[in-house]
């Protein structure tokens, strides 16, 4: 069974979803203001989410632990 790039691609963006609002949280409650918050949590999530693709991808090619 192999997932689809549509299938990673939307896997990819909800779980970065959870992730943005979590980092702007910690940002804000670390003590920054909103501004100064919402520039590294966009530049932090957009490399993730790339990461996070890459990585969905380069497992979906694995068969290791698939029935």
């Amino acid at each position: 069974m192999k997932a689809t790039l549509k299938r990673t691609i939307v896997k990819s963006l909800i779980y970065r979803l959870f992730v943005i609002m979590t980092t702007y949280i910690m940002l804000l409650v670390t003590g920054q203001n909103m501004a100064d918050a919402i520039i590294p949590t966009i530049i932090i999530n957009c490399l993730w989410t790339l990461s996070y693709f890459i990585n969905e991808r380069i497992w979906n090619k694995i068969d290791w632990g698939k029935i």
